[in-house]
């Protein structure tokens, strides 16, 4: 058995709020905080894997609000194409993957099974009359909205945006995706049930520390 780890300073769930005003076929990437439209603060270099094995090198981040990869040739920011090909973007000797609804950053993996952190960006359109029209990640809405680097799919009347940017920490088996509690790791491993109780108990483990969930999820994919 392979457990491949990262360790990382204690990082609680996260969740960052704000608005924003976007004009007539405007890029609402741009109009968003860098750190909140990215998961890269900047483009880094960085490699890619691809499903077939293949790999390539260049100035890449991921953006959140369409969870696609983005690279930097002669000034431009363009999207990578045949996104569904990839498997994973990694940079320093970590991993990010993106998933049907978020982008997540692999902590430690064991037989299929991964303990990440998970990134989630959701915008909202503010209506005048105070009401909001919610935008999940997932919506044919979103996809028209954040298509604006495509001129083609830009949006021709300015619209004001309630973004919701959140970080956490969750099991992944698969495609499916379930928060870091103790439920969790006892339906990712099931056999251990009763020794995952008795772990969490003595070592007091706090479920949005990111080294007391890396040390339960080696307990679990070792023991």
């Amino acid at each position: 058995m392979m457990i491949v780890a990262v360790i990382a300073l204690p990082l609680p769930a996260q969740v960052k709020e704000g608005t924003i005003s976007v004009s007539a076929r405007e890029n609402v990437v741009n109009r968003l905080p860098k750190d909140i439209a990215y998961i890269f603060p900047e483009f880094s270099d960085a490699t890619v894997y691809y499903k077939d094995d293949r790999f390539s090198n260049g100035c890449l981040n991921i953006c959140l609000l369409d969870r696609t990869l983005r690279y930097v040739e002669n000034g431009d920011t363009l999207r990578i194409l045949n996104q569904n090909d990839v498997r994973e973007l990694v940079l320093a000797d970590t991993s990010y993957r993106c998933m049907s609804s978020c982008v997540i950053k692999v902590i430690s993996e064991s037989d299929g099974s991964l303990l990440a952190q998970r990134f989630r960006l959701t915008l909202s359109e503010e209506k005048d009359d105070a009401g909001y029209s919610s935008l999940p990640a997932t919506s044919t809405a979103v996809s028209a909205n954040v298509g604006r680097l495509d001129p083609s799919r830009s949006l021709d009347t300015k619209a004001d945006y309630s973004y919701k940017h959140e970080r956490d920490f969750v099991l992944v088996s698969g495609d499916k995706i379930y928060p870091a509690k103790q439920s969790a790791f006892t339906r990712l491993f099931p056999d251990k049930k009763k020794e995952i109780k008795a772990y969490v108990k003595e070592n007091k483990i706090n479920f949005n520390s990111q080294p007391d969930l890396a040390s339960l999820f080696e307990f679990c994919a070792i023991n």
